[in-house]
């Protein structure tokens, strides 16, 4: 084949340049996005019925739910969470279950489960759900200040959600902020009172005043008329002289008399603040397999033709604008995109900055533009063809997958070198160009053929990865095969069709042998004479190798361990959680001192705000103080300079509905605060959040908080867990989880490097139980059923039960009609007392009787906010971060370590996880895995006492590093004797693989040398790049033993074999390793690239310089020390 390229070079030619057309087209084409697509499938479910406590939702609708999907074939494991009137379940699939399927499956089951769920539940809704999309692409916030928080969320809700959701890829499931547009009747309990009324009355009456039915048509003589009536009145005040009832006397009784009729709001359950303003804003999550970048872009394009059709759906029949939407402003806020943006175009700086180190490297050895130019060329085309793999296999341009292709640049053009080499090498033998180049790839085509090779072979074992780690390294993987085999390819046939057209060779100086570079001469003599020495002693060299490799294994014990290494995303998330019980307005009063603390040291994000939106500290610092005024333009332009804070989100409380799905809120006394910075200066986000932790603790005290200084990221790879610490204690009896929770967060608080511990579901909320006696009430003519009617009416509206709706004809949407006590009344138990109640069949005179007759209420009463399952058994969750500095190997380590502790009260002792990844292995392996550490426990028993049936298990990040360590671990292995088997096949030896495979652990010395000198944590990227580094270093190793082998066969000894190899393959060798080293350099040291591949840069470099110099020398030991010279024997005849 080589010869039909020399004997055709255009063919060679052309085939680049196609490949250079459909690469393009190609990377035009291919979608950018952070991640690779998340593939194994998921489904939520989320049921409501308003006003259930949690205890009620749990037992009666979120078990059974659970029950009948978890039928769905394919099921790995289940979670669900329950709050007050609404509960949430998310079933997750194994891989080989479509997406479609799953839903399918799901939504059946769901819909099935109807017929068995309390009346009045609302039909549950089942939708695709992408546990790496937790974190919202970005936010559109909607502002104006004509319009109450009820209109501003009437308009994200009816509108701008549904406009949002007809761009492809978009989910705009909820609207976080402003209140519930209501036509409510607040009743007046006095004068209900007075008229004998109950506000069950009041509630029948506002229905039978409010009447949707359709009248149809009359035909009346020749014409055929429509009907349409003013059953439902066309403005809600007309309800207020319509009658309740009449009196005794014949007089009606008014709505207006017992209290009034109005457009309002519902109670509300969750407030927004945006830069210090109370906004309304919709959170933008992609669809499953959606890309983030081209979903954002959309949104931006759009948002001006979305402003401008909520504007005309407004207008009158004249076309004026309604005066309120002038100022109707939409506004894409905490915008993720800018973040994958970075990321991706750093990893193309870092690719190209690799490249052209690598370009410069080849040009100071080869001296030659030309010939430069003939090696560097493998570099795009070899980028190229990976794009076009990648595209046709449906994968995408992201961080791994460039990061890949970031790596491999310098390994893109090795083979390259080491075929031009031995051309040049020939050339000046006195070879003909054509013959030369023809002769000089023939040598080393079929070493370059199993380097290529044990180079796919190497990242085999990633289709054995499951979770986190497939989902991440197999696109990784993919890319760096499909530019390496395009290497290959080039090698092979475009670089001897190029030197036989390009190359001249170099004239050899009087007493300069062939392979001896002038300015390379003292460094090969140099090291021809180190060789020797080594030679001769053979048995301390290796001893020095096995002393040093002993030793980088005791240092990487000394390595800490992680998930994935930290990355500064410019962000950060405060949970914050006051005592249970907090009123929503207390908690808005806790939040707003939290931003101004945030301010105080993070910067004003918004120093144009107005007066009564400027932050204390921002005018106290700028403005000298003065109240009542927004900062003047000087005062201003100072703060901005001043500050580093982009954006400031608030959400406290939850709103029961949609959102609900959305939020790690639970209840009013939650809030959590999304901080963006600007990017100015040197402090990172780990900085600030070290500081605001202290100082909001401090001030604080009663506050729980917890930070999270990951972006979409981090929440990507960890599955949304909003801490990478996560112990969950399985059991059904919720005090006796709860002492359990108790002492373990009592003794992770002791251990140094854990901070931010607490558990995340609370059994202190303050309830009040209504006792109703059945007896007395139906002494009075009443059922608990109009007691419980009354009481929910009064309480929390009539809507929760019996939905009423009035249409209202300026948009045709419709509102929840019904009828309650004003908020402001509901101020004390007298007032739950003297609710009135009668019974449903009762004359209309028939006397009244009150809720303290016919019920007892109790006060000391607790409950949970929140209950939480997996697969279907209740949990309650610790967690916990690890502060800056520290790692999670280590601290989850001691911590394990103290609560296994014969005198800790809960004494843990581990018990088999059938669903942890070592327990899908046979017993032999796990015991392998054990004597190297990688068998860690995920499920402990408790062993104190009352805890019987109780059990601990490592969850989250904990869980999926130690799955993907045993998956790594056992990767190696099989990437190591896949290797070696594909090297006895070329080498047709058991012993030379051997050899070559002494490079693997000399590479390790150096992986772990640099991690410790580095401060590198040993995680799943270094994992990654060891497995790389196995790929890069055995190539050198089998050019040299191949070459040796050829001398050997030649007649040389076994000593003048590997002496003569070593100093041909010098320069070649040499070439490619630093190559390699300065391509990956920009991203090792940070310079370029992303944060997260800095770890795999940084394990490839320092296994290749390691891989660089000691093999040569252990190597040519060992080589003279186990090698024979061939033994010359007779081939039979046909078998020559």
């Amino acid at each position: 084949m080589v010869r039909t390229a020399l004997k055709n070079p255009y063919l060679a030619i052309v085939v680049v340049l196609m490949v250079f057309v459909v690469g393009l087209t190609s990377a035009a084409r291919i979608p950018a996005d952070l991640l690779p697509t998340f593939k194994t499938s998921a489904v939520q479910i989320v049921c409501f019925y308003p006003g259930m406590p949690p205890e009620v939702m749990e037992q009666d609708i979120m078990s059974r739910l659970q029950r009948w999907t978890g039928q769905s074939s394919g099921i790995e494991h289940q979670e669900a969470k329950a709050m007050q009137g609404v509960c949430i379940v998310k079933d997750f699939f194994h891989p080989e279950i479509s997406r479609a399927e799953a839903v399918a499956q799901v939504s059946m089951y769901a819909m099935s489960d109807m017929f068995y769920l309390p009346p009045g539940t609302i039909p549950p809704m089942v939708m695709p759900f992408d546990p790496t999309a937790s974190v919202p692409l970005c936010l559109v916030s909607v502002s104006n200040p004509d319009m109450t928080d009820a209109e501003l969320y009437d308009v994200a809700y009816k509108n701008l959600r549904n406009n949002l959701q007809s761009i492809s890829g978009v989910i705009a499931p909820a609207v976080n902020g402003g209140t519930l547009r209501r036509i409510l009747c607040y009743t007046d309990p006095e004068k209900l009172k007075a008229y004998n009324l109950t506000i069950m009355d009041v509630h029948k009456a506002l229905r039978s005043q409010n009447v949707l039915i359709p009248a149809g048509s009359a035909k009346i003589q020749d014409k055929e008329f429509y009907i349409y009536t003013n059953a439902i009145p066309s403005e809600v005040d007309m309800l207020n002289d319509a009658p309740v009832k009449m009196s005794e006397n014949g007089d009606p009784i008014l709505f207006s008399d017992i209290g009034s009729v109005e457009d309002t709001r519902q109670i509300q359950s969750n407030i927004v603040r945006v830069n210090g303003r109370s906004l309304v804003y919709v959170p933008v999550y992609r669809q499953p397999g959606s890309n983030t970048i081209e979903i954002v872009d959309k949104i931006h394009g759009k948002l001006a033709e979305i402003l401008e059709r909520l504007k005309e759906e407004k207008r009158d029949a004249a076309g004026n604008d309604d005066p309120k939407m002038v100022n109707l402003s939409l506004e894409v806020v905490m915008d993720q995109s800018v973040k994958v943006r970075e990321g991706i175009n750093a990893l193309w700086i870092a690719g190209a900055l690799g490249a052209l180190f690598a370009g410069a490297v080849v040009l100071v050895f080869l001296r030659s533009l030309s010939s430069t130019l003939v090696i560097v060329v493998a570099i795009p085309v070899s980028i190229l063809s990976s794009l076009i793999g990648l595209y046709f296999s449906g994968n995408t341009v992201n961080a791994m997958t460039l990061g890949g292709l970031a790596l491999a640049v310098g390994i893109l053009i090795d083979q390259a070198i080491v075929v031009l080499d031995n051309i040049e090498r020939h050339m000046q033998m006195g070879t003909g160009r054509l013959e030369a180049s023809l002769r000089g790839t023939r040598e080393v085509a079929v070493p370059l053929f199993v380097s290529t090779l044990t180079f796919i072979v190497v990242f085999f074992p990633v289709m054995f990865l499951s979770g986190l780690a497939k989902y991440l390294f197999a696109p990784l993987a993919a890319s760096v095969l499909f530019a390496v085999i395009a290497s290959y390819f080039i090698a092979i046939f475009f670089v001897p069709v190029a030197c036989s057209k390009l190359m001249k060779p170099r004239v050899l100086a009087d007493g300069e042998s062939v392979n001896e570079e002038p300015e390379l001469t003292w460094l090969v003599r140099t090291y021809k004479g180190m060789l020797l020495a080594s030679l001769r002693a053979k048995w301390l060299v290796l001893a020095v190798a096995a002393v040093l490799f002993v030793g980088s294994i005791l240092l990487m014990g000394q390595t800490g361990r992680e998930l994935f290494p930290p990355v500064d995303a410019g962000q950060f998330t405060i949970y914050a959680r006051a005592p249970s019980g907090t009123k929503l307005e207390v908690s808005e009063a806790i939040i707003k001192e939290i931003e101004n603390e945030i301010v105080s040291i993070v910067g004003d994000p918004a120093p144009g705000n107005p007066a009564e939106a400027v932050y204390a500290v921002t005018r106290e610092k700028f403005a000298a103080g003065s109240e009542g005024q927004a900062l003047s333009p000087d005062e201003q332009a100072a703060a901005t300079a001043d500050s580093n804070c982009q954006m400031l989100i608030s959400n406290i409380g939850v709103l029961m509905d949609w959102p609900a799905a959305y939020t790690p809120n639970t209840g009013p006394m939650d809030s959590f605060v999304l901080c963006q910075l600007a990017g100015k200066g040197d402090r990172d986000v780990f900085s600030y959040v070290t500081e605001l932790r202290k100082q909001l603790n401090e001030k604080f005290p009663t506050v729980e908080f917890a930070f999270d200084t990951g972006g979409i990221l981090t929440a990507a790879l960890n599955m949304g867990e909003p801490s990478p610490i996560h112990l969950q204690v399985t059991g059904y009896r919720l005090k006796t989880a709860h002492d359990i929770a108790n002492k373990l967060v009592d003794t992770i608080k002791e251990v140094e490097g854990a901070t931010d511990v607490r558990i995340a579901q609370r059994i202190d909320y303050p309830m009040i139980r209504v006792d109703i006696d059945r007896v007395a009430a139906a002494d009075r003519g009443v059922t608990p059923e109009d007691v419980m009617k009354c009481l929910v009416a009064s309480t929390n509206s009539s809507i929760n039960f019996d939905p009423a709706f009035w249409i209202s004809p300026k948009n045709g949407n419709h509102y929840f009609l019904g009828t309650q006590y004003p908020e402001a009344r509901i101020d004390s138990l007298d007032t739950l007392r003297s609710i009135p109640v009668k019974g449903s069949g009762s004359a209309s005179d028939a006397e009244t009787v009150y809720l303290e007759d016919v019920a007892d209420i109790v006060t000391n009463v607790e409950g949970p906010s929140v209950v939480n399952h997996r697969n279907i058994t209740r949990v309650t969750d610790v967690f916990a971060n690890v502060e800056s500095g520290y790692d999670m190997g280590s601290v989850i380590a001691e911590i394990e370590r103290r609560l296994s502790a014969p005198d800790h009260p809960l004494n843990l002792s581990p018990v088999p996880d059938t669903r942890s990844r070592i327990a899908q292995y046979p017993p032999w392996m796990q015991a392998g895995l054990s004597a190297v550490g990688m068998n860690e426990p995920t499920r402990f028993a408790i062993g104190g006492d009352g805890y019987k049936g109780f059990t601990v298990e490592v969850q989250g990040e904990i869980r999926a590093m130690r799955d993907s360590f045993v998956d790594f671990a056992l990767g190696l292995v099989l990437a190591s004797v896949l290797v070696y088997l594909v090297m006895v096949g070329q080498f047709r030896s058991f012993v030379d693989p051997f050899i070559v495979m002494v490079t693997v652990p000399l590479g390790f010395i150096g992986v772990a040398a640099i991690l410790y000198l580095t401060g590198t944590r040993l995680n799943i990227q270094s994992f990654m790049g060891i497995i790389m580094m196995i790929g890069i270093v055995v190539e050198y190793t089998i050019v040299l033993l191949d070459f040796a082998n050829h001398r050997l066969a030649e007649g040389a000894t076994v000593q003048e074999a590997i002496v003569d190899a070593a100093v041909v393959r010098f320069r070649p060798i040499l070439m490619t390793s630093i190559t390699t080293i300065l391509a990956l350099l920009p991203m090792a040291i940070g310079f370029a690239g992303g944060e997260a591949d800095e770890p795999l840069a940084r394990t490839i470099v320092g296994g290749v310089i390691a891989a660089t110099l000691l093999p040569k020398f252990v190597v040519p030991c060992l080589y003279v020390l186990i090698k024979r010279p061939p033994k010359l024997t007779q081939a039979e005849p046909g078998w020559e």
